[in-house]
């Protein structure tokens, strides 16, 4: 059991960090005058939700961080964007794609000590 907690905890550090840069980005644009800014939260409200389904519902919370996160590497690599495509990858995707695959990995180690 206490491994299970463990390892989900270690599964919110990436999401966590993740939620950050964006509550960043919409704190300093917003308060910067640029009222877009306020996108952000829309991004950020999956992510925070995804977290807690995570933490009480580890293979829930992983699978639907995993869609989140090959939604997110879709748009963001797109080629429609052009060459700025690395940078969100490294900030955004790589992180929650690694956070899901930590759920997914507390999901079994629950299922396996029951």
């Amino acid at each position: 059991m206490q491994k299970n907690k463990t390892m989900k905890i270690v599964a919110l550090i990436p999401s966590g960090l993740v939620a950050g840069i964006l509550l960043l980005f919409l704190v300093g644009e917003s308060i910067g005058g640029d009222w877009s800014g306020l996108s952000h939260l829309i991004q950020l409200i999956p992510v925070v939700l995804l977290m807690w389904l995570g933490w009480k519902r580890p293979l829930w919370g992983g699978v639907f961080l995993l869609v989140l996160s090959l939604i997110a590497a879709y748009s963001f690599a797109n080629p429609l964007r052009g060459t700025d495509w690395l940078a969100p990858l490294l900030l955004i995707v790589a992180p929650l794609m690694f956070s899901s695959l930590l759920f997914l990995g507390a999901a079994w180690i629950e299922k396996k000590a029951v």
